[in-house]
């Protein structure tokens, strides 16, 4: 294979000691000193040829790898290591796709008008030596994500010479990823292939650049809606499997074996994804820490491969070579930008009550970026008027504000924009972050200053932009702007502490002068402590909620909300449909959930008012039906909250699923549960449903389905 023959011997190396520097200096002064470590230690195994010491067949692949290693890392491109390397190369054949996407990486690198038609004439040779499939192989044998990733890079890179290469190019790429997604959000090397972090990163720095170059294409919009989120639930993958001191598989383990190939993938979608961060792990400073302490004495990483994919992790390689102003090229090596907010943990609730306003038509893409007159001191009303459109009240009953798609009857369309607005009641002093993502370009302005504008015609993951903020005691005013250029149009938009906890002190509301607690804590129970939901939750307005209608789905409040493959949560479902993610037959109308992740368990909360005598909770349950292998089970716990001990206690565990149980056998799957709550009635109580993942089964199959929830 390409880059896993090419980086099979990129191991730890547990025979030589590690290149320890002293720990009193700055990460920063490690990086450097690891950096001309390298450089030295490249340029003395050079050969008199020109090329580079190989372990594998892809001589010429090495030799450029290693040769925009030196580059990159500040060598000059009249230093005599890298005129060596380029005699070699410059006339050799193309024979491999990892070699020729090297050579052009390196070419790109040196610079020079002289060898833009080189590096023209090899992206066409990339080009025309795409697999049938939509993927690229040597190009001889099968076709694999790692050539094709090198091939794509070098697409990409070619297109700063003047190579542009065919649309239908990058969308039978895409269509492939799609297709080749695993369950589980992340990718293997070739089909039947577990997961593995050098793969999934692969893929999506692959879809990433698919989706930006079939940006405007009408003929892909559907295409490039897929790709949207293949990469959400890719990047969902990366960050809960981030490691730096190995390759990740699916299982949580890491490898040695493609480590230093997949730390250099991490560079690379860091880069393209602009991300400083991996879900909350600083990327960048953790593989340097971990790149600095594994460098042998001698100033290499275990091979000729392995050293280069190290040096242009640290040196940002990819980052370095993005049009960037001079600013941006002049970013420190390791960390955030300075001032950056830490990205919020899963706790951190979404904004999901809005003021909406639109679809409003932008045929031109000019008004996401046009301050119009009143905008900064608009304040919308149910009915009221705003650029031709009425303001309408919307509860998000998940993390995203959807304005819908352009297939749909309450879609935007095509080339329209969109407002959302909510009054920020703050408490006591505030400084923290504002995180948002948005399908496409958006504009938020916070008071009267614009904290966040990128205008793109792609998705933006949740949490993808981010502003420090800083908030007085008192009302503000948050307006988002979305502008969509096809297809569907959303965004999520939080606030979180300085440490990423929920800015419980930062409450939204449709009211100017009055918090709305009630709402919001329906709406967002995360920004309340129990205690605060215990006396602030509505009471719930009916004793029976069969989901009968999407609709009651409103009476219940959700907390942290899980995705699980396309899906967002919480759902509401007419009847099951026999395929996995659905509960067993035999209900009409019923709620999904899906626990946030492994560890944190997603919550149902609702305050009844209990009747006297022997009231009950009763819950009718289903785990998921369809799994493969039948595997689909949850740990569902039932708790009251008790305001004298200020602690919330337990009442009720059990696993629900796989399967009817000989405990509590049902000829449908549907278990009916009653939970005694005599020793509270007449009273009001705040009851917590808890689904969390546990049994037996895998993470991808931990979805709850509830036909009823009543008081009886």
């Amino acid at each position: 294979m390409l880059l896993h023959l090419a980086s099979a011997s990129i191991l730890l190396a547990a025979s030589a000691p590690p290149f320890q520097p002293q720990e009193a200096a700055s990460l920063a002064e490690r990086v450097n000193r690891a950096i001309d470590a390298g450089v030295v230690h490249l340029k003395s195994i050079q050969r008199d040829d020109g090329h580079f010491p190989c372990d594998h067949t892809f001589q010429d692949g090495t030799t450029a790898l290693c040769g925009y290693a030196l580059l990159k890392s500040g060598v000059p491109a009249d230093d005599p290591s890298i005129m060596k390397a380029m005699a070699a190369l410059h006339y050799a054949p193309l024979l491999t796709i990892y070699s020729t996407s090297c050579r052009i990486a390196m070419f790109d690198a040196h610079g020079g008008a002289e060898l833009d038609e080189p590096i023209r004439a090899a992206a066409q040779w990339i080009e025309e030596n795409q697999h049938g499939s939509g993927r690229f192989a040597y190009p001889h044998g099968q076709p694999d994500l790692s050539n094709s990733q090198y091939a794509a890079l070098g697409l990409w890179i070619a297109s700063r010479h003047g190579f542009e290469a065919k649309r239908d190019t990058w969308a039978e790429l895409l269509k492939e990823l799609v297709r080749l997604q695993l369950e589980d959000g992340g990718f293997g090397y070739r089909e039947d292939d577990g997961a593995t972090g050098s793969m999934t990163t692969a893929a999506i720095a692959m879809a990433e650049l698919a989706n930006n170059a079939l940006a405007g294409d009408s003929r892909h919009g559907s295409l490039r809606r897929k790709g949207e989120q293949l990469l959400e639930k890719a990047w969902q993958w990366l960050e809960g499997h981030f490691a730096v001191d190995g390759n990740p598989l699916a299982s949580r383990e890491v490898v040695t074996s493609n480590h230093l190939y997949y730390l250099y993938g991490l560079e690379r979608v860091g880069a393209i994804g602009e991300r400083t961060k991996i879900g909350d792990h600083d990327w960048y400073a953790e593989g340097a820490r971990h790149l600095v302490r594994t460098q042998r004495q001698n100033g290499q990483w275990s091979s000729p491969d392995a050293t280069s994919f190290a040096l242009l992790f640290l040196r940002r390689a990819t980052f370095t070579g993005m049009k960037k102003t001079d600013a941006e090229q002049q970013q420190p090596l390791g960390g955030p930008i300075t001032g950056e907010p830490k990205r919020p943990g899963g706790l951190v609730p979404f904004v999901r009550r809005w003021f909406i306003c639109g679809p409003i038509a932008d045929p031109k893409d000019t008004l996401l970026e046009e301050e119009y007159s009143g905008e900064a001191k608009v304040e919308p009303a149910v009915g009221a008027s705003f650029r031709g459109k009425s303001w309408r009240e919307a509860r998000q009953l998940d993390d995203r504000v959807d304005f819908g798609g352009s297939g749909s009857a309450e879609g935007p369309g095509a080339h329209t924009l969109h407002y959302a607005f909510t009054w920020l009641h703050v408490s006591e002093p505030f400084t923290g972050g504002l995180f948002v993502g948005a399908n496409d370009g958006v504009v938020v302005r916070l008071d009267d200053a614009v904290v966040i504008s990128k205008h793109v015609h792609q998705i933006l993951p949740r949490d993808r932009l981010s502003a420090a903020v800083t908030l007085t005691p008192g009302v503000h005013r948050l307006l988002v702007k979305v502008e969509n250029n096809e297809g569907l149009s959303n965004f999520t938009l939080r606030f979180a502490e300085q440490d990423g906890t929920p800015a419980r002190g930062v409450r939204p509301s449709l009211g100017k002068s009055d918090p709305q607690l009630g709402a919001t804590a329906l709406a967002m129970p995360g920004l309340f402590t129990l205690a605060e939901l215990d006396t602030t939750l509505p009471l719930l307005a009916k004793k029976v909620v069969d989901f009968k209608a999407a609709k009651e789905l409103e009476l219940l409040a959700f907390d942290r909300l899980g995705i699980s493959a396309d899906d967002l949560y919480p759902q509401w479902f007419e009847t099951p449909q026999k395929r996995s993610g659905q509960p067993h037959p035999g209900a009409k109308g019923f709620l999904a959930v899906h626990p946030l992740n492994e560890r944190a368990a997603t919550r149902i909360l609702l305050r009844v008012a209990l009747p006297a005598g022997a009231p009950k909770l009763h819950l009718r349950v289903s785990s998921e039906a369809f799994s493969n292998p039948r595997e689909g089970d949850f740990v569902l716990k039932i708790g009251c909250f008790d305001a004298i001990a200020v602690e919330l206690k337990w009442l009720h565990e059990e696993t629900v699923g796989p399967s009817p149980t000989p405990a509590a056998p049902t000829a449908s799957g549907w278990r009916d549960i009653d939970i005694d709550l005599s020793a509270h009635a007449g009273m009001e109580r705040l009851l917590v449903i808890e689904c969390a993942a546990g049994g037996g089964a895998s993470w991808n199959c931990e979805h709850a389905f509830f036909d009823e929830i009543s008081i009886r």
